[in-house]
């Protein structure tokens, strides 16, 4: 048999859990690699371990001794490694879409290797971002490109390149199906995140690029906002089209053609000049400069 440590850890997450949605939040993988997690061990073991329902799942009763051999080994390896390992912490600046739509497959990626350091996430504007690096309250900061960064500032592109869409609710009959001209966007309510925030500056710089003759009629705090705002029909705004794929596929939003050609957006991990950064933060920032995922 094959069953490590790593896989141990799969299965006791999810009898803790007793839901692979949450495991699968808890590990930051996806619920389709827990299932398979499970049903590697099961198959090697030729036995079920879960009873699955719609509600979750249960320890069969070949579960329940896996469990708790499990439990004593993951809690004897966390106390002794805790006593080795000296606790280390990153305290990455990020918003909630980036963490939740691009970083989880890096964070993974980096848990492999460093699984016991710790990971802060917060957020804050433009200019707190750049303080809070400044200060080192913060190590790194993941996001849109900022222009005019004073020299003690770096900025490094991350491989994902994101795509703005103009997008609007299936009422806007006049919008969707067809390829329009931008300026006809100007007959319609725009919504824009707050002051502030890169998305913002964005939606301005474009709609400043193809001199649109449009005043937002909202300023909304955070992009899941503005799409329930959009969902129902309050007004059309720019979104990212990699962050809302699941509501192009099921018609709750429509992607709004246009004949003009929208810039891409580049994201960056912004960093502290001439800081020396240990190896499990530089080990981070290379899995986001040089592995796509």
């Amino acid at each position: 048999m094959n069953i490590n440590i790593e896989l141990l850890k799969t299965f006791y997450v999810v009898a803790k859990n007793e839901n692979i949605s949450k495991a699968s939040e808890e590990l930051l993988v996806s619920q389709s690699a827990v299932s398979k997690t499970i049903k590697n061990i099961e198959n090697q073991l030729d036995c079920k371990l879960f009873v699955r329902s719609k509600k979750g799942v249960k320890l069969t009763r070949e579960g329940e001794i896996l469990y708790k051999t499990t439990n004593k080994i993951i809690n004897i390896l966390d106390n002794d490694l805790k006593k080795i390992v000296k606790t280390k912490t990153i305290n990455i600046l990020v918003g909630k879409v980036l963490t939740e739509n691009v970083l989880v497959s890096y964070l993974n990626e980096f848990r492999k290797k460093y699984p016991y350091v710790r990971i802060n996430f917060s957020c804050s504007n433009i200019d707190g971002v750049l303080n809070k690096i400044k200060t080192g309250e913060a190590d790194i900061a993941i996001g849109y490109y900022i222009d005019n960064l004073g020299d003690n500032y770096e900025q490094r592109k991350i491989f994902k390149e994101l795509h703005p869409v103009f997008v609007c609710n299936g009422s806007y009959t006049n919008l969707i199906n067809k390829e329009i001209d931008i300026k006809k966007l100007e007959n319609y309510p725009f919504i824009i995140s707050t002051k502030g925030s890169s998305t913002h500056e964005y939606a301005l710089d474009t709609i400043k690029k193809y001199n649109l003759n449009i005043t937002p009629t909202m300023d909304v705090l955070g992009t899941s906002l503005i799409e329930q705002l959009v969902k129902n029909g309050l007004g059309i705004s720019i979104l990212t089209e990699e962050f809302i794929s699941n509501e192009l596929n099921n018609c709750e939003l429509y992607k709004i053609r246009i004949k003009q050609k929208i810039p891409t957006r580049q994201l960056n991990v912004l960093t502290y000049r001439n800081r020396k950064y240990s190896k499990e933060i530089n080990f981070f920032i290379d899995l986001l400069i040089n592995k796509m995922i």
